[in-house]
């Protein structure tokens, strides 16, 4: 199965990976999983020390947000883009 993991901008920052990185998996978790094996540094990033999504971080899965931030279950399909992006704040007066 190949689902196509888009990282932000304000990802790669921070980290040595591509816009567009292809990924496995059947679930959102078994995705985050591949991705990270790929780019390890990404960890600190996406996940804190309980394996959970970082409160800063948005997932998307095509158009919809991820539904389960706790266990990373939403289901993914060959085929499907996920949308990685931190939160963005800030602005001016």
């Amino acid at each position: 199965m190949a689902i196509e993991a888009r990282l932000g901008r304000g990802l790669r920052a921070h980290v040595d990976a591509p816009e567009a990185v292809n990924v496995h998996g059947d679930t959102v978790r078994d995705a985050l999983a591949c991705l990270i094996a790929l780019h390890p540094e990404l960890r600190r990033f996406l996940l804190d020390d309980a394996e959970r999504l970082r409160p800063h971080v948005n997932v998307f899965i095509n158009d919809e947000q991820l539904s389960d931030r706790t266990t990373l279950s939403d289901p993914i399909r060959d085929g499907d883009r996920l949308h990685i992006l931190p939160a963005v704040s800030g602005g001016s007066q």
